[in-house]
């Protein structure tokens, strides 16, 4: 019985860091930097009043900013992007509307299409679908990516709507594990048949 224990602590042991690798890399980077943005912004709009603790002045700072977030783009191909970069966004987008902050869906279709085997959609990237092609947010949320070695590098940045100043920034790093191979790939129709790296790129 002692024996089976330990043969069972053993496979526990080493199926964790896996389980743990694939659940975590992506939320544990974009947690990284949606802080760092947040922290920047608060130094910038957080009031300074006495009368108002500290708390609440950062809860109406994040209440009065409305964001819009963007697909971070391959740094070496702006008009490359790839599953994984629009986890990412998700990711940090989440973290900061709990948060707090207002965000502003570019997604929204005009209707709900409907599909017979595949449900129903309000969210699209087909132009002709959007409900409106205009945001009217204080500040878009863009990035970029690059990957290096065995290892995907973020930088996403708020950007003020009209004057373009860079508000905040923030750095993320995601190892590059076999879960995550699938996610550099990007198998849109159309596009160059995947964002590096492939498979071959990793094993070089």
């Amino acid at each position: 019985m002692s024996r089976f224990i330990s043969i069972i602590l053993v496979l526990v042991a080493l199926l964790l860091p896996l389980t743990a690798a694939a659940a975590g890399n992506v939320p544990t980077a974009a947690t990284r930097i949606a802080r760092q943005l947040d922290e920047q912004l608060m130094m910038r709009y957080a009031g300074t009043d006495p009368q108002v603790s500290k708390k609440e002045q950062q809860a109406m700072a994040r209440a009065n900013i409305m964001i819009m977030g963007t697909t971070p783009a391959n740094l070496n191909d702006l008009n490359e992007a790839s599953p994984l970069a629009r986890q990412m966004m998700e990711e940090v987008s989440r973290w900061l509307i709990d948060a707090g902050y207002r965000f502003q869906e570019l997604r929204k279709g005009r209707d709900i299409y409907f599909d017979k085997k595949k449900g129903e959609f309000i969210l699209t990237r087909d132009v002709n679908r959007l409900a409106n092609r205009v945001g009217t947010s204080q500040a878009i949320m863009a990035g970029t990516f690059v990957v290096s070695g065995e290892q995907v590098r973020f930088n996403i940045r708020l950007i003020h709507t009209t004057s373009n100043e860079v508000l905040a920034m923030g750095s993320g790093t995601v190892p590059i594990t076999d879960d995550l191979l699938p996610l550099l790939r990007d198998p849109t129709p159309g596009g160059k048949g995947g964002v590096t790296p492939t498979v071959n790129t990793r094993l070089q």
